[in-house]
């Protein structure tokens, strides 16, 4: 399934529906009260596979938003490959993760959020809507997720003019819609995308494919489909084995956790898990 040609089909798919294709910085923007969808891509590495997600959404009419990991802005190469995913129309902005970084401290974070924010206007890419970074593995104490920082009052005022399009997204867009991600290799309806990290009982509902998210538009729902596009192949054999590494690494990780200490070691490399 998670290979390009599956992309396109689906949005060939999508563009025969009555949702409306917007960026989630439309919606903050300019939200014209119809069913609409995002096409939200997590950019953690490999700016150029984005770039193929994005050149096909442009052949259809697509306007996406990418949010992308601030260390790709080091490279000149990177940047320009994101220079040209949003000449192709697209958002491009900050997949944060400056808590999980700062272990919990905000006013650390804080400066790091400053910095790179710096980084991206200087890039030439304007920040109206940010996206929080999971990071599985890391080891939190005192804070729930990344999503804290934005759930912080004072936080939240002094970036008035940004939106996390998870945190309180849907009560200040005024807007109602399912959260679609492909986090995991699987596509799964979010139960509570605002609050999954402090409430667990709220189970994720998946879906069958392409067809199924097809069918939830048709029926009227406005959707956020969130995807990693690192996670993401040309051909389907690339996919399979890609595919298999992940499960691998995701079922080694698991059986290394239950291991006394070893937890603690891993929390050191969390940011490793962005890279599979």
């Amino acid at each position: 399934m998670f290979y390009h040609k599956n992309w396109d089909k689906f949005c060939s798919a999508v563009v025969k529906t009555n949702a409306t294709s917007m960026r989630a910085s439309d919606i903050t923007d300019h939200y014209p009260g119809k069913q609409f969808i995002v096409f939200k891509h997590d950019v953690e590495t490999n700016p150029s596979k984005a770039l193929k997600l994005a050149q096909i959404e442009n052949k259809h009419g697509i306007k996406g938003s990418f949010y992308v990991q601030a260390y790709l802005l080091n490279n000149p190469e990177h940047v320009k490959i994101l220079q040209q995913i949003k000449h192709l129309g697209h958002e491009v902005s900050y997949h944060y993760d400056v808590l999980d970084a700062n272990n919990g401290n905000f006013e650390k974070a804080n400066i790091e959020f400053q910095q790179n924010l710096k980084k991206f206007e200087a890039a030439g890419f304007e920040i109206k809507t940010v996206c929080q970074h999971g990071n599985p593995v890391k080891n939190r104490i005192g804070y729930t997720s990344n999503r804290d920082f934005f759930r912080k009052k004072s936080i939240a005022e002094q970036y008035n003019q940004i939106r996390d399009i998870v945190v309180n997204f849907k009560k200040k867009t005024g807007t109602n819609y399912l959260y679609i991600s492909d986090a995991g290799y699987a596509w799964n309806i979010i139960s509570d995308p605002e609050n999954n990290d402090r409430v667990k009982d709220n189970p994720d509902i998946k879906l069958r494919g392409f067809e199924e998210i097809v069918s939830k538009i048709d029926k009227g729902h406005s959707i956020i489909l969130s995807t990693h596009p690192h996670r993401w192949h040309k051909s389907k054999i690339g996919i399979y084995l890609k595919i298999s590494l992940f499960k691998t690494v995701r079922l080694t990780v698991k059986f290394l956790t239950k291991i006394p200490g070893i937890k603690n070691v891993l929390n050191h490399f969390y940011f490793l898990a962005k890279k599979i």
